[in-house]
């Protein structure tokens, strides 16, 4: 029998065969297979572990969102009023817009009718700088004459005290005129010669401190304007203090006294002499007591 030539089974052939070698080829890769398996099951044991540790993590996770989403939610009911309300109020600010940009508007249009004026408004500054240097330069010349005339301003200030108790000294004073048997003579502000009662007068002649400086510069008319001033002070129970100044000497002062407290039985007040002279200032503090006949002596 003649055999006929068949493409067919050539190909089927060929397939056999590569077939066959794929199987040879895939048999020889099972060992190798084989060997890294077995090198994995230890790795697959652990991740198989750590996929249950991930499992049980994922379960407190879930247990925890569950046990906060409540509260979340209440927060979030909180919040929604307050974000409603922004949004009311944008959209109010949204709708003030045009209104603002008009008004924008309007402050440019301002502010170019300044750049436009500012020209002039210079030339009036530099007018006034100039009348400012003029004045300067007149005050600078008025300068020292106005240091003597502060100088006398504070001299007079502190002669008005002065001036506006000598009325009630003569109130003092007249009540002592005409008792010549038993006066000595002190010299007076108004009116010639001033009397005041000679047990009066020693009473206060230790008003200052014979070691101190007032001693040393304070002239005998200066302590008898003071002995005047002390009885004015310790007569008037509302006055707290007292001023003094001679013009002869040019020395002057103030006389305070605290309110009336008992020693010893006596009245008394604390007296605080505040004496200026020869531009040095001197304090002293004397204690007035009045006796049993009510007259004040120095303690």
């Amino acid at each position: 029998m003649k055999t006929q030539f068949s493409y067919s089974q050539v190909l089927l052939s060929v397939a056999i065969g590569y077939l066959a070698y794929a199987l040879l080829s895939f048999t020889k890769e099972i060992p190798e297979f084989i060997h890294a398996v077995d090198r994995t099951t230890p790795h697959i044991s652990a991740i198989v572990n750590e996929v249950e540790l991930v499992r049980i993590e994922i379960g407190k996770v879930r247990t925890l969102v569950d046990k906060q989403v409540p509260a979340i939610l209440r927060q979030v009911d909180t919040t929604l009023p307050i974000v409603e309300q922004g949004l009311a109020q944008s959209e109010q600010y949204s709708k003030q817009l045009p209104q603002l940009w008009i008004h924008l508007e309007e402050i440019e249009r301002q502010i170019q009718l300044l750049q436009h004026s500012l020209p002039s408004v210079l030339q009036r500054v530099d007018a006034v700088i100039k009348t400012t240097n003029a004045t300067t330069a007149e005050v600078s010349l008025w300068r020292a004459h106005s240091t003597q005339y502060l100088t006398e301003i504070k001299h007079s200030r502190q002669d008005i005290p002065q001036y506006l108790t000598r009325a009630e000294v003569m109130i003092i004073e007249a009540k002592t005129i005409g008792q010549e048997a038993s006066s000595g003579l002190v010299s007076g502000f108004i009116q010639g010669v001033i009397s005041l009662p000679l047990d009066v007068v020693s009473g206060l002649t230790g008003i200052v401190d014979a070691q101190s400086l007032s001693a040393k510069n304070l002239t005998a008319k200066d302590v008898t304007i003071m002995q005047e001033q002390v009885l004015l002070l310790l007569a008037n129970n509302n006055k707290k203090q007292v001023f003094w100044h001679n013009n002869d000497s040019g020395n002057r002062g103030k006389i305070s006294k605290t309110p009336k407290f008992k020693k010893n039985g006596l009245s008394c007040h604390k007296l605080t002499f505040v004496n200026h002279f020869k531009d040095q200032q001197e304090t002293l503090d004397e204690l007035m007591c009045q006796d049993k006949y009510d007259l004040w002596q120095v303690m």
